[in-house]
């Protein structure tokens, strides 16, 4: 039984230690502390005069030292924040609340104004934790950075601080490290985890010539990182700068609601200033006041925003601000761009011809050989697709042949490979089988192959298709949405990608400004439309676009910079959980909206005949502030599949 004890008391202290480091800030903000001290002087004052807590008679009743305490502790930090806001021409919340705690105690109801004040500072402290709470999704991240990293410098290996490492240095990052900075691995082969940036789920493998980020971690192996990005410059740094710049941009709606909210300071004013004068009971004035603050409508929007701004970041999205949400949840159309967007921009062999009695492998080898030197993103493709099969060999000789393939020679033959002119320029002609392969692959690249002079087959290849793209058009098209491809490819390889992904309007051979038009005209059509892209020439339509989203890993920085949306993992299935996330938030909103206007009524209504007074009118102003707490910090955890 002791043993059981004290492993629950441990347990419990490293909760409380866990917990006091991810919440420090929220914990040291002045409001938290004047909250707990309120409330520390308030339980104490009940213990010493428990008939003092409900009692509105005279001031002997309730006017302990520490009921008196513990009224102004809570109420100095309310009437501070009133001041503020007065001074920024804020009339919300805190101005009705300031008057009616220091008219409690003007007239000695001590134990009310600490009540009324104590509630108040809780009910803002509950918002304030659903902010950092939805916020440590994200800036868990800067917690992954090691404190130090190996550096190799002048041939040795030197352990520094986090904050020296510059760009340019080589980085030393064995098994179990974490890695400190964004960079291209130049020796070694690793799996990394990126689950906490980009929220992959299985480790990713990586060798010479690949990315790494910050922040994520090697789990086998060891790797020479040359370092590109450090500080606040990685893929971390900006996702918590662009954060930060989320939390202090309010959405429209949020900004109509404040405005709004303003209102009810003259008219609570008014109907207490009547109310006292009717009943010539300062207490139902008091009350009218309290129950009349605009806290829990004020609540209703900003507690639903950051919450689906958190669920998106645990789920690899990062929404910069808050109006994204709503825009989100209007949005009635999705424009994609092509390249590096439904596609990874990388050419793929998907089909072969042997011609002339060699056989398919015999073709992909030599095939392979003579591209294996070449640096053309086909000849590489080609390499690839070769590699798959069988090891390689180098060519005996290499000649490449810019804008036409290139030449090579293995085991005493000639092999061509390229367009069809390279073929024509040596003088090898065509046959039937090969123009009904070329006519039948339109909107695809065909690659011819020669051997020793004759024409040996041929390879098609194209861009090669997001695996997750068909599924997200479906998810999409299922919501309701119509999908458009916008893309400067040659119209048949457009038409040929939409036909495959169920996308039935395109827009081929546009240029970026042409692009922006197309969302215009969409626009102009009474459409809210979102962008996805990746680019640089995609940067003026994730910008004209209602909402811009752009892919967090192969995008440029102009794009993610420029769009509203990124897609930190660069996986499209996040649209349509985005998509239904923000109607919920919006949905949720409304809820709140309803409720608390429906509890300011029969507050009200309770007020005016008495029955109400300053203390159970703060409480029941308060305990309906948790409802609409509650209903929005579900949206954190909230999944399409729910």
């Amino acid at each position: 039984m002791a043993s059981n004890f004290r492993k629950t008391c441990a347990t419990c202290a490293r909760y409380g230690r866990d917990f006091a480091g991810r919440y420090r800030e929220f914990l040291l903000d002045a409001g938290t502390l004047f909250t707990f001290a309120s409330i520390l002087l308030l339980v104490a004052a009940t213990i010493q005069n428990p008939g003092g807590l409900l009692s509105s008679g005279s001031p002997e009743e309730t006017g302990t030292v520490l009921f008196v305490f513990s009224a102004v502790v809570g109420s100095v930090y309310i009437w501070w924040s009133a001041i503020q806001g007065i001074r920024e021409r804020d009339f919300t919340a805190d101005v009705p609340v300031s008057i009616a705690t220091f008219a409690a105690i003007a007239i000695g109801q001590y134990s009310a104004a600490a009540i009324v004040a104590v509630l108040l500072l809780v009910g803002g402290m509950l918002e304030e934790f659903v902010a950092a709470r939805a916020g440590r999704a994200v800036g868990d991240l800067a917690s992954l950075l090691p404190d130090r990293a190996t550096v190799r410098r002048n041939g040795n290996d030197t352990v520094v601080r986090l904050e020296e490492v510059e760009v340019g240095d080589v980085l030393l990052v064995r098994s179990g490290e974490g890695v400190a900075v964004d960079g291209e691995v130049v020796k070694g082969e690793a799996s990394v985890s990126q689950a906490a940036v980009t929220g992959e789920s299985m480790p990713v493998e990586k060798a010479a010539g690949d990315t790494v980020y910050a922040g994520t971690l090697n789990e086998v192996g060891a790797l020479e990182i040359l370092a590109t990005e450090v500080g606040e410059e990685t893929t971390l740094g900006r996702i918590r700068r662009m954060v930060e710049e989320a939390k202090e941009k309010k959405a429209p709606i949020e900004r109509v609601l404040d405005k709004y909210a303003k209102f009810y300071t003259p008219i609570a004013l008014i109907l207490g200033a009547a109310l006292w004068w009717w009943t010539g009971d300062p207490l139902r004035a008091i009350t009218m006041l309290i129950v009349f603050c605009p806290c829990v409508m004020v609540l209703a929007t900003p507690t639903a925003l950051v919450a689906s701004i958190g669920n998106a970041a645990l789920r690899g999205s990062l929404v910069k601000k808050g109006s994204t949400v709503e825009a989100l949840a209007k949005i009635d159309t999705v424009a994609f761009d092509k390249t590096g967007t439904l596609t990874f921009g990388e050419p793929e062999v998907v089909e072969g011809a042997a011609l002339d009695g060699i056989t398919e492998d015999e073709l992909l080898r030599l095939a392979g050989v003579a591209e294996k030197f070449s640096e053309h993103p086909v000849g590489r493709a080609i390499f690839r697709a070769a590699e798959e099969k069988s090891s390689v060999s180098d060519p005996d000789d290499f000649d490449a042949l810019p804008g036409m393939g290139v030449r090579a020679t293995s085991g005493g033959r000639e092999v061509l490979v390229g367009k069809s002119d390279l073929l024509t320029e040596h003088g090898i002609e065509s046959n039937g089988a090969a123009s009904d392969l070329v006519g039948a692959s339109s909107g695809r690249s065909v690659v011819s192959l020669a051997v020793d002079g004759k024409l040996a087959g041929l390879f098609v290849l194209e861009d090669k298709l997001r695996p997750e793209a068909k599924e997200t058009i479906e998810e999409l098209n299922a919501l309701g949405l119509r999908t458009v491809l916008v893309s400067g490819d040659e119209r048949r390889t457009a038409e040929r990608v939409a036909e495959r992904l169920g996308i039935e309007e395109v827009h081929a051979e546009v240029l970026p400004e042409q692009k922006v038009e197309v969302v215009d005209r969409l626009q102009k059509e009474g459409r809210k439309v979102a962008f996805v892209g990746d680019g640089i020439n995609d940067g003026p339509a994730l910008a004209a676009a209602d909402v811009g989203v752009a892919m967090g890993l192969s995008g440029t920085d102009f794009a993610v910079e420029t769009a509203e949306v990124a897609l930190l993992s660069d996986e499209l299935s996040r649209l349509p959980h985005l998509a239904s996330l923000s109607k919920k938030a919006m949905g949720a909103i409304k809820q709140n909206l309803v409720f608390s206007l429906g509890v300011l009524a029969v507050a009200v209504g309770l007020t005016i005949p008495g029955i109400l007074t300053p203390v159970t009118g703060a409480l029941l102003h308060e305990l309906s502030s948790i409802p609409v707490i509650a209903n929005s910090a579900r949206l954190i955890r909230w999944n399409r599949s729910e």
